[in-house]
């Protein structure tokens, strides 16, 4: 696989899940979640922090047995973490990306039940067990699909801002319309990372990190 547990659960979470809004038709909504589900949504991301924070404190350990940790990383967790940080980029996220690209007036909330919500998650479970199911056959479209969705949020991300950098904000009507701004997010997302990339090389070269 491309990516760690946790990048492909935040990745590949927010990609399902903003896939599945579409399903629901809210692909274009442009509120955001009451504030109940909001702050779930934060919360999701806030447990994937406290469980990073714990591994890392974990990994110092090994070092410096006087630092504490609650438990011993695992790989399942960093799966299901990241998977619920998927769902809230995808529910905070959206809206936003939205607002800035499409020139629809949906207020509706992006995720407005706890039902929807609930749907969310049966995604994000669906994608929990086909990674924890290690079958051959999945490899090559799951590493596809890993290597593109990151491309695909941050793409969204840079066409935010290039939207508001340049007033162009809600100009779509169709999605002919979003392929222009959507192209140059991509365009800005491979030059970032390759820039990372050729950074990283210059630090590490070929080294693994654990």
């Amino acid at each position: 696989m491309p990516f760690e547990a946790r990048d492909f659960g935040m990745y590949v979470g927010f990609l399902a899940v903003w896939a599945y809004l579409g399903v629901l038709g809210r692909g274009r909504a442009r509120g955001m979640p009451p504030a109940p589900i909001l702050l779930t949504l934060v919360l999701f991301v806030g447990v994937m922090g406290f469980d990073g924070l714990n591994a890392f404190a974990y990994d110092l350990h090994k070092n410096a047995p006087a630092i504490p940790y609650l438990y011993e990383p695992r790989l399942q967790l960093r799966l299901a973490t990241g998977l619920l940080t998927g769902i809230a980029f995808a529910g905070i996220l959206t809206p936003i990306v939205n607002y800035s690209l499409w020139r629809v007036d949906d207020q509706r909330p992006i995720l407005a039940t706890w039902k929807q919500l609930g749907g969310a998650l049966l995604v994000a479970l669906a994608l929990y067990l086909i990674n924890e199911s290690r079958l051959g056959l999945l490899l090559y479209p799951i590493s596809i699909i890993c290597s593109a969705s990151v491309i695909i949020l941050i793409a969204l991300i840079n066409m935010v801002f290039l939207t508001s950098l340049f007033r162009k904000e809600g100009l779509a009507v169709t999605l002919f319309d979003a392929l222009n701004p959507f192209a140059a997010g991509v365009f800005l997302a491979l030059i970032e990372l390759g820039i990372l990339s050729a950074m990283r090389y210059a630090v590490l070269g070929t080294t693994i990190l654990p």
